[in-house]
């Protein structure tokens, strides 16, 4: 058995959907400009993906991003994704920033809740700090405050209070920033 089949399609979604939204939360927290929103958007991607190599032996880790079988595969599974998102933040009637950093909350005590109950320690553990590791990535990403790219803050306030927030929704108490 699978360590996908511990968990409903829902969960599954849960779990693999919690690091993009707080790349998201993350990204919007303070305001970064195009750019910077460019920026923290791909790093949030990056992040997520680079959960493969970080954490090779992690079966939670390497089951939520495994890749699809072919481009057909693929692209259903983009869809589906997609279209999963799109209606949890429609349910959710999610039309404002602090809106989207309530649900990304949410969505981290959610997700470390059902690390707790349905994986190994090891995995809950890496779940959490690959989940903290992309919101610091993103964090990090770009400057707020200055112009075209240049001075501001490198973490603003925001970021730093959004940062807290998730953290303790992850369960992670004392962390120290990676960024």
């Amino acid at each position: 058995m699978s360590i996908k089949d511990q968990f409903t399609e829902d969960e599954w979604f849960l779990l693999s959907s919690t690091p993009a939204m707080v790349g998201s939360a993350m990204s919007s927290a303070a305001a970064s400009g195009v750019i910077g929103t460019v920026k923290e958007m791909t790093a949030s991607m990056k992040s997520t993906v680079a959960a493969l190599k970080d954490y090779p032996d992690s079966e939670l880790i390497q089951a939520l991003l495994e890749k699809a079988e072919n481009w057909d595969a693929a692209k259903d599974k983009m869809s589906d994704y997609r279209e999963r998102a799109k209606q949890k933040l429609e349910d959710g009637q999610i039309k404002s920033r602090e809106q989207l950093h309530e649900q990304a909350i949410k969505d981290c005590r959610d997700a470390a809740t059902l690390v707790d109950a349905k994986c190994n320690a090891a995995d809950a553990k890496v779940f959490r700090e690959w989940t903290l590791k992309v919101a610091n990535n993103v964090a990090a990403a770009a400057s707020e405050g200055g112009f075209l790219g240049f001075g501001g803050e490198k973490i603003s306030p925001e970021e730093t209070a959004m940062l807290a927030r998730i953290e303790e929704a992850l369960g992670v108490k004392g962390a120290t920033l990676m960024a």
